[in-house]
């Protein structure tokens, strides 16, 4: 068991306790005649004539205190953190191949805030009462005040993500056609986030509890290839001053290869709850800081258009890109709560009382208020529109500048399937755990010095990018080192 104590967020440390205290006596309340236990001719719990029992130093009735203040289930949402897949990340790319010819984009992109908030995930506000007392019921000798203290430093917590790797890019032309190939080899890493000082101040509010918090558990990475774009374009036109591609683009989920996004399966068992709990806790972990270098096993079709003109005898170079990606359904893992039948307890704690003298109602309670179960589902993805507009200055003949507006957005996705028998989707929280539309808008900039000759020409940049504004995405920012060469 020790191993669920080493859940790095303090609130799951509390959840935990209290499932394990008080689920395993209302089982065995039941085995040995709920009603008696339990009077339910009073719902005052301060007069309920309630066995006192100790679990590892928890008291059972200040548990019980704390669950008659339970509002609403603990989850807002299970949905998972989005990010760029590299393929989207560059926005200088496009001008990365203009004769053909094979290109390295060394970055590294770092989000410090995936905007995902714990106020965005969990019911905290309404639920606050509840939770102090669960608090105070893992540690005795933490006053009112100090057990209130938890709840902000818990609020402040962040996800981060850091990417470092390689674009690789390749094509060439055969008369008007072009024929492009992108991908990447990267190494991702995610991460909770709290300053050092919040973190001692967690550490000693639960020293008493025999625990630590282990930061081998804050974070999580991954390393492999990520998905594959290619390209296949008409140049349809091709003046002096004045360039034009258009063609189709389909994406391969090659990061399936050395990645493949799962979430660790369980099945909520009241007989074996304490063994599965460590499975429980490190797949609602997993959900919010595994790390994805691809898009998760989705295959896409899209279009392009790309444009070039040169001014004032080519001093100056404006390039823009538009393209379109739609995306083909395939299955993923989610965390989805069960919809809401069962009241609160503090708003009916007869009911309450009544459903969890079941086995069956306790797994149901569970899975309305407190442990999301995973599901293997079909999920449509939503389509990706990516604009880049670039202006290039020139004014050295081997010395260039570029500064750039980079678009992204990507529409809300739709789980269209859950691969569980038995389950009908409008017993589940759906919503909750898709993903809605998102938008990013970047500038960015680069220093370039580049090489011809006849037959060839040497390529080295130094460039960056910057999030000004985001929706529903993180505000990220990356760096790169261009090495490549045209022929």
């Amino acid at each position: 068991m020790k191993l669920s104590y080493k859940f790095y967020l303090a609130i799951f440390l509390l959840i935990l306790n209290f499932n394990s205290s008080f689920f395993l006596y209302a089982q065995e309340a039941n085995n040995n005649d709920f009603e008696e236990v339990i009077d339910y001719s009073n719902l005052d719990l301060d007069d309920l004539e309630l066995e006192t029992r100790s679990n590892g130093g928890i008291d059972f009735n200040t548990l019980m205190q704390a669950v008659q203040k339970i509002e609403a289930p603990l989850w807002l949402i299970t949905k998972p953190p989005r990010g760029r897949d590299a393929l989207y990340l560059i926005p200088q790319r496009l001008n990365a191949i203009e004769y053909g010819g094979l290109v390295f984009n060394i970055f590294y992109n770092y989000t410090d805030d995936m905007a995902m908030r714990p106020n965005e995930i969990f019911n905290l506000e309404i639920n606050q009462p509840a939770l102090e007392e669960f608090i105070k019921a893992l540690n005795k000798s933490l006053t009112s005040q100090e057990a209130s203290s938890v709840i902000p430093l818990f609020k402040n917590f962040t996800l981060q993500e850091r990417k470092a790797g390689a674009l690789i890019q390749g094509g060439f032309y055969s008369g008007p056609f072009i024929f492009q190939l992108n991908t990447s080899l990267q190494f991702a890493e995610r991460n909770f986030w709290l300053t050092q000082k919040e973190q001692n101040r967690l550490k000693s509010l639960f020293s008493e509890t025999g625990d630590s918090l282990d930061t081998k558990e804050f974070y999580k990475t991954k390393f492999g290839m990520g998905d594959t774009r290619l390209k296949l374009g008409l140049n349809t036109l091709n003046m002096s001053n004045f360039q034009m591609d258009i063609g189709f683009e389909g994406i391969v989920p090659t990061s399936i290869i050395s990645s493949i996004p799962r979430l660790q399966s369980y099945s909520i068992n009241l007989e074996n709850f304490e063994d599965d709990l460590p499975t429980v806790l490190y797949s609602i972990r997993d959900n919010l800081i595994n790390p994805r270098i691809g898009n998760g096993g989705h295959f896409g079709l899209g279009c392009y258009m790309e444009a070039k003109v040169d001014l004032f005898h080519d001093a100056i170079q404006l390039w823009n890109r538009i393209s379109f990606d739609n995306f083909f359904t395939a299955q993923e893992d989610r965390l989805i709560l069960s919809a809401q039948t069962i009241p609160p307890p503090a708003q009916d704690l007869a009911n309450f009382l009544n459903v969890i003298s079941s086995s069956e109602g306790r797994t149901e309670f569970i899975k309305q208020y407190i442990f999301p179960p995973p599901y293997r589902v079909s999920v449509k993805p939503g389509s990706i529109i990516n604009y880049v507009l670039n202006a290039t200055f020139e004014p050295g003949k081997n010395i260039g500048f570029g500064i750039g507006y980079d678009y992204y957005g990507q529409q809300e996705e739709h789980i269209e399937k859950i691969y569980t028998e038995n389950i009908d989707p409008n017993t589940l929280r759906l919503s909750d755990a898709e993903l809605i539309n998102a938008q990013q808008h970047k500038i960015f900039g680069e220093i370039n010095y580049s090489k011809s000759q006849k037959n060839w020409k040497l390529v080295t940049a130094l460039g960056g990018d910057y999030t000004f504004s985001a929706k529903n995405m993180g505000n990220d920012w990356t760096i790169f080192i261009r090495i490549g060469g045209s022929f």
